[in-house]
């Protein structure tokens, strides 16, 4: 209990040591509070300009830019109709994904789970839709759209008619992807 080389106690010496190094980081932490302080309050004000715009009869050299009008009218045939499918699905996804965003930031649980579940649900058709189009196009296609659901698939062919033989490749392509029975694909051409 005492130390050899003098009369103290042991833990009366290690006590003023502790004390010492507390003392020390709590003086160093004041002086670096206070240097922070004066630091932020030396800081000369932001400057903003009272001008919040351009002078209303501020004027543009560069001549303005001119929009034209041109009407295109919808043709539900040959390859726009793949076209106008292709913009009406997205434009439905887009809406859907931004309902089931609004319910992913929603404080309800239940709400947050079964937009999860429906938002995995729509990435997966997603990917096994363009999964099948892709492979349509590569085996020689001109073009197609998949329409992928959980029980059933239907897929439209851009040809003026299909064989036997590219219904078979359609199908083989359809259920290695999607892993439907073939009695739930339809398959159509439309030219």
């Amino acid at each position: 209990m005492f130390n050899s080389r003098g009369k103290r106690p042991v833990i009366l010496l290690f006590g003023h040591v502790y004390k010492l190094w507390v003392g020390g980081i709590v003086s160093l932490m004041v002086i670096l509070a206070a240097l922070g302080i004066w630091v932020i309050k030396s800081e000369p004000p932001a400057y903003f300009s009272r001008q919040a715009s351009l002078p209303v009869n501020a004027s543009v050299e560069d001549p303005p830019i001119q929009f034209e009008v041109e009407t295109v009218k919808e043709n539900v045939s040959g390859e726009n109709y793949f076209v106008n499918y292709r913009l009406k699905r997205d434009q439905f996804r887009q809406e859907t994904k931004a309902m089931l965003s609004e319910l992913l930031n929603s404080t309800v649980d239940k709400s947050k789970v079964q937009a999860q579940e429906k938002w995995l649900e729509l990435s997966t058709k997603i990917l096994k839709e363009g999964e099948v189009e892709n492979l349509l196009k590569m085996k020689g296609f001109q073009d197609a759209v998949a329409d992928v659901f959980p029980e059933n698939v239907t897929v439209i062919v851009y040809a003026p008619s299909l064989t036997p033989n590219e219904v078979s490749h359609i199908q083989d392509i359809v259920v290695r992807v999607t892993k439907v029975r073939l009695d739930k694909i339809t398959i159509s051409a439309r030219k």
